[in-house]
């Protein structure tokens, strides 16, 4: 998963082509050349979810989980993430479900330091607060 993004409200079309969404979304709202873009290669590029289960309700598109051919453009998408601040899109990378879990729990921790006016960062799976780990008796993993 080292070298997978998932990218966020990138919206679906009846003839969905991931790739060639990521790769417009890239030039459109990263802001980068379009040799650039198409120079980047993937192994796979696809949805996450299946259609079929897809909530209609909802307006939200399934997430595109990008695995790139090259860790260097990885880093280089990901560097341009500060682009998307302020929209509705999301660039992440993706992590194995247990510390998904963990970082569901630490997000909101996170976002109270941030208010409090502190400096929280989180890494993985282990919230950094004022550049100290952050430890609590109350989560067993800390």
């Amino acid at each position: 998963m080292r070298d997978n993004l998932v990218f966020s409200g990138i919206q679906e079309q009846t003839q969905d082509n991931p790739e060639q969404a990521i790769k417009d979304f890239m030039h459109s709202a990263l802001k980068l050349p379009k040799e650039t873009v198409n120079n980047i290669t993937f192994h796979r590029v696809h949805r996450l979810g299946s259609i079929n289960n897809k909530n209609p309700d909802t307006k939200r598109p399934r997430p595109i989980v990008a695995k790139f051919e090259h860790y260097k453009q990885k880093e280089l998408i990901k560097s341009k993430g500060k682009e998307l601040r302020g929209t509705t899109f999301g660039l992440n990378d993706q992590f194995p479900r247990i510390i998904q879990d963990r970082r569901r729990i630490l997000i909101p921790i996170m976002k109270q330091f941030r208010q409090n006016g502190r400096k929280a960062v989180i890494t993985v799976d282990r919230l950094y607060v004022d550049g100290q780990l952050y430890r609590n008796d109350a989560i067993s993993w800390l």
